[in-house]
């Protein structure tokens, strides 16, 4: 099942998320290595000078992790190699030699936001649907990409303290 949809618009390649029959788009390992796929794609064609996250949900840009990825594992060490793949694919973003925006419309909570912070440049939509936040910490556990340090380095620890805490 595919949950991108790669279009190319003269030298920019359009990255459309889009989880078939769900309301909503959550980051599953299917959709992580379809991205890192995506990636290496992107870093090898030298017709493409960068890329743009867009979501295919009217309301939602990504909702955060599927839960049911965590509820699988069954080991510690399980989740923390989960975690460890997406630390991966994130500063993979984050170390692009072309620069990824994404566009955020709707609620982009947890991984989601942290698969945003990752990328070079944010635009948010200023509706009210739009909602950002890291709110793992409410299901007992913390974000596991990298949000904890990307966030507090674009709006400071006090801010930052804000999203993760609430």
């Amino acid at each position: 099942m595919s949950y991108l949809e790669i279009t190319k618009t003269e030298n920019v390649a359009v990255l459309t998320l889009d989880q078939p029959g769900e309301k909503v788009n959550t980051l599953n390992e299917s959709m992580m290595e379809q991205f890192a796929s995506f990636l290496t794609d992107l870093d090898s064609d030298p017709s493409l000078i960068g890329a743009v996250l867009i979501s295919g949900k009217e309301n939602n840009f990504i909702a955060g992790a599927d839960i049911e990825m965590f509820k699988s594992r069954e080991t510690a060490q399980e989740i923390e190699q989960l975690s460890l793949d997406g630390h991966k694919i994130l500063n993979r973003v984050e170390s692009s030699s072309k620069p990824i925006v994404v566009a955020i419309h709707g609620s982009c909570m947890g991984g989601g936001l942290e698969l945003s912070l990752a990328c070079q440049y944010r635009i948010v939509s200023d509706h009210s649907k739009t909602i950002l936040g890291l709110p793992e910490v409410k299901l007992g556990i913390l974000p596991g990409t990298g949000g904890t340090q990307r966030l507090p380095r674009l709006i400071g620890i006090q801010k930052s303290l804000n999203f993760m805490l609430t």
